[in-house]
């Protein structure tokens, strides 16, 4: 049965899945870039590690391992402002698929009652039709009866 309110769930509804898949992409990139500084704070220790344990080194490949240790730095602080914008994103998106949600609740609840008001219509007519046909029944027999016995 069509409602006023079908275009407008329909609409809320189609706002929620793409709002879902969404939130699930920024998750899962949140989720990538986690592991991305896992693992550059992994190559991090080892450097740091290799540089400790080497007491007899050029000076240049001192100065190329420092250097190295600073891209990784830079590297993983990007990172974890990209986790950041991530997580206040992932938490924008849920707080509005929150809202997107209570609004497909608002219409799916004005839609069920539209077609509950419509079905109480039509119920009260098949009724109203029943109790009809059974006055006039009970009226023509009652007619029939008082032809077939004239008193």
């Amino acid at each position: 049965m069509v409602t006023k309110w079908d275009p407008l769930v329909l609409k809320y509804q189609q706002r929620s899945r793409q709002e879902l898949a969404a939130i699930t992409t920024l998750r899962r990139l949140l989720s990538e870039t986690e592991q991305n500084r896992e693992k550059v704070m992994e190559r991090q220790q080892q450097l740091r590690a290799q540089l400790s344990s080497q007491k007899h080194c050029d000076i240049a490949d001192w100065r190329v391992l420092k250097a190295f240790l600073a891209d990784l730095d830079t590297l993983r602080n990007q990172c974890e402002g990209r986790i950041l914008e991530f997580r206040e994103e992932i938490r924008i998106a849920v707080a509005a698929h929150a809202r997107t949600d209570a609004l497909v609740q608002k219409y799916e609840h004005l839609q069920s009652q539209s077609i509950n008001k419509v079905r109480r219509h039509r119920e009260r007519l098949e009724t109203d039709a029943l109790d009809e046909w059974a006055v006039q029944s009970h009226s023509r027999a009652i007619l029939a009866q008082d032809l077939h016995n004239p008193r």
